[in-house]
């Protein structure tokens, strides 16, 4: 089968498909994440796609890259977002940007949880800075 990938145990002919539910929860400081696209997956260096759970009652602290832009896409809930000078409470279907040395987190001031697909674009191990 030329052209075909295989991922999360489908075949698919040139469509990569990713079931949310067959990917582990990381979990970092405040937040967990699923990386759904590797630049490898992508076959673009520096690009990842990823969703992000911000529990309730919880945030991300406010942070920076040096070099990478993050695109949100709110998926579900509602949360206080800031990014630069831009501070709005976002929901489903709400999409922000963020430039590189903008400060930037997330207050879920809820009790559900706050979920959203994260584009990282020219991300870097080594480029976030806890502000």
């Amino acid at each position: 089968m030329v052209g075909c990938k295989l991922y999360s145990n489908k075949v698919t002919d040139e469509m990569k498909l990713v079931k949310l539910n067959e990917k582990e929860w990381l979990h970092r400081q405040g937040y967990s994440k699923k990386i759904l696209f590797t630049e490898d997956d992508l076959k673009s260096k520096g690009n990842i796609v990823q969703i992000v759970r911000n529990e309730a009652h919880t945030e991300i602290k406010p942070h920076y890259h040096q070099r990478m832009i993050e695109i949100y896409h709110i998926l579900e809930g509602n949360a206080i977002v800031f990014c630069g000078d831009l501070r709005s409470r976002v929901e489903p279907g709400d999409t922000l940007l963020c430039e590189p040395g903008e400060v930037h987190g997330v207050v879920n001031d809820t009790d559900e949880d706050f979920v959203f697909a994260v584009f990282k674009i020219n991300a870097k191990d080594d480029d976030m800075v806890w502000a």
